[in-house]
């Protein structure tokens, strides 16, 4: 029996699509070492959640491989007529483990959807008087870190406002010993005052290769007591 789009091209979609298999396995409520197996399944209903969280028709995933490869079939939006934006009142306001899993999952959506709505994927900053970039760092490391509190989490919802507002507080080395840190010569730590939440800190890494600029980690400052080092 031939093997469906999903199984046969799906580690090679989510590369296309600039979606990591942590960031899709947390989307999917699954552990990332399950993602090969979840590749294989023929559950329509798991087929048609991951055709919502990849943003891309459910055709598309359960037609065979003898079909036309992705570069000639356009990516069309999933899109559900009563998604509703993240408001505040969806997000979990404790410190259990729960709270902060559920708060990363939200962080998660709330990014791919910010994508889905920004194909270019950045943001002009107006104290850099350049480009900041959103990339798959960006989301492991503001879902790990800002869903620590809720504050941080709203904040997050801020993101158009800090990327382009935010003033540039301090410059400091990026940390080799840090995998996600790695590809940065250094690390621009910018401040932002959100309304309602106070003062923001967002870490942008420079690229070593190119110079650009990545937005890496969101977290509200009073919220999360950041210590006097890049997160």
């Amino acid at each position: 029996m031939n093997r469906i789009y999903f199984e046969e091209k799906g580690e090679e979609l989510l590369r296309r699509i600039g979606m990591t298999k942590s960031e899709f396995a947390m989307r999917m409520g699954i552990h990332r070492q399950n993602v090969g197996a979840l590749f294989k399944t023929k559950n329509l209903e798991t087929i048609y959640k991951a055709a919502h969280v990849l943003g891309v028709p459910l055709g598309q995933l359960v037609g065979y491989v003898e079909e036309p490869e992705l570069s000639v079939i356009p990516l069309v939006p999933y899109v559900e007529e009563d998604i509703c934006e993240i408001t505040e009142d969806d997000i979990p306001r404790g410190d259990s483990v729960e709270d902060k899993r559920k708060r990363q999952g939200l962080i998660y959506e709330f990014y791919q959807e910010w994508k889905r709505r920004n194909p270019d994927q950045k943001k002009y900053n107006m104290a850099l008087k350049e480009d900041i970039n959103i990339r798959a760092v960006s989301l492991d490391e503001t879902a790990a870190h800002a869903s620590q509190s809720y504050l941080s989490t709203i904040a997050v919802l801020q993101l158009d406002a800090i990327l382009t507002n935010a003033r540039l507080v301090r410059t400091a080395p990026s940390k080799p010993k840090t995998k996600n840190q790695r590809p940065f010569e250094k690390m621009l730590v910018m401040e932002y005052v959100c309304p309602g939440i106070g003062r923001v800190k967002m870490t942008v890494g420079v690229k070593r290769s190119d110079k650009s600029k990545v937005q890496y980690c969101i977290t509200a400052i009073d919220a999360y007591k950041i210590k006097q080092e890049v997160v």
